[in-house]
């Protein structure tokens, strides 16, 4: 009976081993996709280059969720000139033409991150999400979300 005992657990310990080894050689290895999907935009010189961080909030079943800046209940100029700080330098036409190129450069941006991410094999679609937290370090309470499936009120 201890012989079997023995033999079991020597032989559970060479399929942990052989389990570990088989993980590490993984084309993935052992980081959570999401974390990788996060590196692959940190990676890439355009989206590096945009002074907002876009980041994957999660990655369920091929779709992933990004952080996007744009919000409706706040004023456009007001979420651009975070992302760009020059905004309001100039006369009112320049501004407008700041404005309008910063509005361009950010859209831009996010379809090069949409394309980057569905070049991805196992990602299927993007979802954009309000960054909620991005707002808040920047002073603006956002109203609540409403719960999903209920009516907002």
């Amino acid at each position: 009976m201890l012989g079997f005992i023995r033999n079991a657990i020597i032989l559970s310990a060479i399929a942990l081993a052989l389990l570990m080894l088989t993980l590490s050689w993984a084309p993935y290895g052992l980081k959570p996709r999401l974390w990788q999907l996060n590196e692959l935009l940190a990676q890439d010189q355009a989206v590096a280059e945009y002074p907002y961080d876009f980041r994957v909030l999660t990655f369920l079943n091929g779709v992933a969720t990004v952080t996007s800046p744009r919000a409706s209940t706040v004023e456009e100029s007001r979420y651009l000139g975070w992302i760009d700080p020059t905004l309001g330098n100039g006369d009112a036409s320049a501004q407008a033409q700041s404005l309008r190129t910063a509005r361009e450069r950010l859209s831009y941006t996010e379809l090069y991150v949409l394309q980057l991410l569905l070049s991805q094999s196992d990602v299927d679609s993007v979802v954009w999400a309000l960054d909620r937290a991005w707002f808040n370090r920047h002073g603006v309470k956002l109203p609540p979300q409403a719960e999903p499936g209920l009516p907002r009120g």
